[in-house]
């Protein structure tokens, strides 16, 4: 992943503006306690993961408190 950007720990609009011109599937992961998810629905997403598979990069995000 040499000439791709690094975008772990970037909210999820700098790391897409960053991968622009690349393919990116983001998928949004959370915490199973509901009161945990109502509390968080409102923080931006944080790139937690990035894999290259082919010519795709898939970001995992997660909102934090």
């Amino acid at each position: 992943m040499s000439d791709i950007p690094y975008t772990l720990g970037y909210d999820i609009d700098r790391a897409l503006s960053l991968l622009e011109g690349f393919e990116v599937v983001v998928h949004e992961t959370s915490t199973p306690f509901q009161d945990k998810v109502e509390e968080r629905k409102d923080k931006t997403p944080v790139v937690v993961r990035q894999l290259k598979e082919g010519d795709c990069i898939y970001l995992t995000v997660a909102r934090f408190k």
